[in-house]
């Protein structure tokens, strides 16, 4: 009987040990999953605050303006002020 208590000891142990090991492999895997996600979001906001400085470029607004709407500088005499 105590041979049978023994092994039936060993055998949880070694399930546990089994369970254990199988966790720590998943939690593993999802951590470098999570770490892989947080760098491809940290280099998209990267490009995106980079993309931003471009486009609030005065020049590049300009570009804009003019490519797309057609936009151009007015002439300075072509200006009026109104008053209050």
């Amino acid at each position: 009987m105590p041979i049978f208590r023994l092994m039936f000891i060993i055998a949880i142990l070694a399930f546990l040990v089994v369970w254990v090991r199988t966790e720590v492999d998943r939690s593993g895997r999802a951590i470098g999953k999570l770490q892989n996600e947080v760098e491809v979001k940290e280099a998209r906001n990267q490009y995106l605050k980079l993309e931003i400085l471009r486009l609030s470029n005065p020049q590049t607004i300009s570009q804009q303006a003019k490519e797309q709407f057609g936009f151009v500088p007015l002439h300075p005499s072509r200006v009026v002020v109104l008053d209050k």
